[in-house]
């Protein structure tokens, strides 16, 4: 689901405007209790924080993601998610549920199971090592 078709089509039915870097951004940040600094964004993301820079400044323009400096060090900054790009993830996980309403629509109990814990390995085989599920 994360190839260029299905972002495509995910923005337009979500009606989500970003590009599937910046989205995964938005979903680190909408789900973070507190801002987080550009290096704990990269770590989430397992990506360089160079990257993670610009798209924070690329939602930032977008008035998808406010930063504020942070205290005692003048050059960090931190970033949250503003209450559009909240409302942009939202739109695209209900339209990520949806489709995996509608593929899992005619499944038996039995093939709902087992697909469940396929998904529950693949998800586990990602995580750190020592992070809970």
């Amino acid at each position: 689901m994360t190839g260029n078709r299905a972002h495509s089509r995910l923005r337009r039915e979500a009606g989500v405007s970003v590009d599937r870097a910046s989205l995964a951004v938005l979903r680190v940040l909408a789900a973070s209790p507190e801002p987080l600094r550009v290096g704990e964004l990269a770590e989430a993301l397992m990506v360089n924080a160079p990257h993670v820079t610009r798209e924070v400044r690329r939602l930032e323009d977008g008035g998808l993601v406010a930063t504020t400096r942070e205290p005692g060090d003048q050059r960090a900054r931190r970033a949250r998610a503003t209450g559009e790009g909240r409302e942009a993830v939202a739109r695209a996980e209900a339209t990520g549920k949806r489709w995996l309403g509608e593929a899992l629509g005619g499944g038996s109990p039995e093939e709902l199971e087992t697909a469940a814990a396929v998904i529950n390995r693949i998800v586990a085989g990602f995580r750190p090592r020592g992070e809970p599920p």
